[in-house]
């Protein structure tokens, strides 16, 4: 059987936010776990754990009962029980089919609660970024949420590059069509890029129209529902066909649905297809943090550029990240080493020249069949 809705409806002509956080972060593993997944990091600010900055965020910008995080059936159970949210408002995703399959579940579910949503405008948030100073963050995220409610337009947030990253993808504005509201900037979108190679990320920063892609969208639920009805029609069926479903009960059919989605995001089933999407130009210090060496961009250093952690001792060691959750009593201890990443975690060591950040999850699965191998 569905989790029985609340009685109490959605708070028309207001926000309603969806954080998205079913993923594992298997790049920070071994300290992230299936049961630990990346957002319950206290990677945030202040020690916070991500989820509990992204959930700070979006009580700025929404009532916490219009406030639903978006996760899987196997960490729902954590969410419950470190009680952030109602459990009303926690909604667990059959399986994984990524964030148009996450986005069409979620809408289901409201919808199912409340037919009209006309008049409410959807803010989707992630689990997995920092943020700093909040307060710009509101700004920014205050007016696009006012341009998508009262235009028929899909909104993102651009983030002017630092640098010239290949790990984010970017989006490309017209800067000739600009909208400035309370300081404000807002322009069209003119296209999505993939993940570029350096050079193109460079001529990318040297034109001064592009931005990396937030992944933190903004619209009117009924704008959403016509773009989405032309750009993928299979996601808007789904939306029928599990909202009824969810009113009836009928788990089995709302699983048979989101099954046959396609494992796509909701960027390629429709963001890249539309051209009805406008850039709100972020003002706030951003980060996504995907793998160890993301660190670097957010935690301090000591003298040698070395990021400590916990229970550890380092001679002649140097830009290098000593990470000890300290669950066991160990000590790390360094000598003469340079860009490594050394990691103790739930009784794994891990020992990783900065350079394969990108590639732990191919160690990660040489683990796990070794693990699998030696308990037959």
């Amino acid at each position: 059987m569905s989790e029985k809705q609340p009685s109490e409806t959605i708070s028309t002509n207001q926000t309603c936010a969806i954080i998205m956080a079913g993923g594992i972060g298997e790049r920070f593993w071994p300290l992230s776990q299936p049961n630990k997944p990346k957002q319950f990091l206290p990677f945030g600010t202040n020690n916070n754990t991500l989820i509990q900055d992204a959930l700070e965020r979006a009580t700025q910008i929404a009532p916490l009962e219009n406030i639903y995080i978006a996760t899987s059936k196997e960490l729902k159970p954590i969410f419950e029980t470190i009680g952030l949210l109602p459990p009303s408002q926690i909604l667990a995703e059959p399986c994984r089919r990524n964030t148009a399959g996450c986005l069409s579940f979620v809408l289901a579910n409201l919808l199912a609660k409340q037919q009209d949503l006309t008049d409410i405008t959807m803010a989707v948030l992630t689990a997995d970024q920092r943020i700093e100073p909040l307060e710009n963050f509101v700004k920014v995220a205050n007016v696009i949420i006012q341009y998508v409610a009262t235009h028929d337009v899909l909104g993102i947030i651009g983030i002017p590059p630092t640098r010239p990253e290949t790990g984010f993808g970017y989006i490309e504005a017209i800067h000739e069509q600009k909208i400035n509201i309370n300081d404000i900037n807002i322009y069209p979108l003119k296209k999505f890029h993939e993940k570029p190679k350096e050079t193109v990320a460079k001529s990318y920063i040297k034109s001064k129209n592009f931005y990396w892609n937030s992944g933190m969208f903004f619209w009117n639920v009924k704008t959403f529902l016509n773009e989405l009805h032309k750009a993928s029609p299979i996601h808007w069926d789904s939306i029928i066909q599990m909202k009824n479903a969810v009113i009836n009960n009928d788990s089995e059919k709302v699983e048979a649905v989101f099954n046959n989605l396609p494992d796509i995001s909701i960027d390629y089933a429709l963001m890249e297809k539309t051209n009805n999407v406008v850039v709100a130009e972020a003002i706030f210090q951003w980060d996504d943090l995907g793998s160890w060496t993301s660190l670097e961009r957010v935690l301090p250093k000591d003298e040698n550029g070395n990021i400590l952690h916990g229970n550890s001792v380092c001679l002649k060691s140097n830009n290098s990240i000593i990470y000890n959750d300290d669950t066991i009593p160990i000590t790390i201890t360094t000598l003469g080493i340079e860009n490594l990443v050394v990691a103790v975690s739930n009784g794994v060591v891990l020992i990783m020249n900065k350079k394969e950040a990108q590639n732990l999850k191919q160690l990660l699965e040489k683990f796990k069949q070794s693990k699998k191998n030696n308990e037959q």
